[in-house]
């Protein structure tokens, strides 16, 4: 029995993290989706924003925040925009874009956004999308 019981206990072990592994961009369509990663267009219609910044600030505060050091010296780095695929820089980017054209939003976290893009994502990034999945 107690052999049984520990077999049991390492098959639960190796499987949890396949099953808490976070998904990549472009693993799942946000169309509908009603998940806090994403603000979807029709989310992004039902409010009056002067730019993404705003909507972001209202909708998803805590995409905005910094969550402490992201390098190993201790400095603290930013959440980063990335417009498809382009690297913005700060959340101050946010500012710069206007609604007209934002298809959907995603928020990545530092690990999955390093994974993607590299190093300097270590606090998460706000990924905007003008293109259709």
């Amino acid at each position: 029995m107690r052999h049984i019981l520990q077999a049991s206990l390492m098959i639960a072990l190796l499987l949890t993290p396949a099953a808490c592994a976070s998904r990549p961009v472009g693993s799942e369509s946000p169309a509908g989706s009603s998940r806090r990663e994403f603000i979807v267009r029709e989310e992004l219609n039902r409010g009056q924003w002067p730019n993404a910044y705003e909507m972001v600030r209202n909708l998803r505060p805590q995409w905005l925040r910094v969550r402490g050091p992201d390098t190993i010296n201790g400095t603290p780095g930013g959440v980063q925009v990335v417009l498809d695929d382009v690297r913005l820089g700060g959340t101050d980017a946010l500012r710069n874009i206007p609604l007209s054209g934002i298809v959907y939003l995603q928020w990545l976290d530092g690990i999955t956004a390093s994974q993607r893009w590299g190093t300097g994502f270590g606090n998460g990034v706000v990924f905007v999308s003008t293109r259709p999945r």
